[in-house]
């Protein structure tokens, strides 16, 4: 049994790297395979097909997404500390080097496939609801102001991750370092905590 896990777990390992070098299109199950290190027929085994190995390697990004802790809205702590703890979430997946190549395949794949683009796209409905659950529970609150939960969560993470994520997924970006993270963090959180209070 345990050579059995292992194996499998050789063969995802493969293919989320000749899917993160190559796409798609020009990954072939052999390469896959002498990657995994595994024969063809091991390897269909477990896979019928290419597509059907494409969808369990982006259900391991789900996975990882569904791990996120959801995050409530706290009355008695300040609007900051529970903006930092956010950020920091956030930031903690683009920081996670699986994270990033797996979002970089589903981003390639995204482009080159409608049909594959919009069933991606229901996958990841609810994926950071966690995260975005906090901005729902502080707008009934009362704590957002004027503003509306969803659109502060989407300028909030937007600009995260125009920094820690979209730089490293698109422009390949060096990972921003420790220094720069903080200041990051605490000018968003402070921006955004001056803004709610207007």
């Amino acid at each position: 049994m345990v050579r059995s896990v292992d194996k499998h777990n050789d063969v995802l390992c493969a293919a989320i790297t000749e899917f993160a070098k190559k796409g798609m299109v020009a990954t072939t199950m052999e390469a896959i395979a002498t990657r995994a290190n595994v024969s063809k027929r091991t390897l269909y085994k477990h896979y019928s097909s290419k597509d059907a190995l494409f969808d369990a390697v982006v259900a391991l990004l789900f996975q990882r997404l569904a791990n996120l802790p959801e995050v409530q809205y706290q009355s008695d702590v300040p609007v900051r500390e529970q903006l930092k703890q956010l950020a920091q979430l956030s930031i903690g997946l683009s920081a996670d080097p699986d994270y990033m190549r797996l979002s970089k395949i589903v981003i390639i794949e995204s482009m080159r496939s409608e049909s594959r683009a919009k069933r991606l796209d229901e996958q990841f409905k609810g994926c950071e609801q966690g995260l975005h659950s906090w901005f729902i529970q502080a707008e009934l609150a009362g704590a957002l102001g004027q503003f509306d939960a969803k659109l502060t969560a989407s300028l909030f993470f937007g600009g995260i991750k125009k920094m820690t994520f979209w730089d490293q997924a698109i422009r390949w970006q060096h990972q921003v370092n420790e220094e720069e993270l903080s200041h990051l963090i605490n000018q968003t959180c402070l921006f955004f905590e001056k803004g709610l209070k207007q």
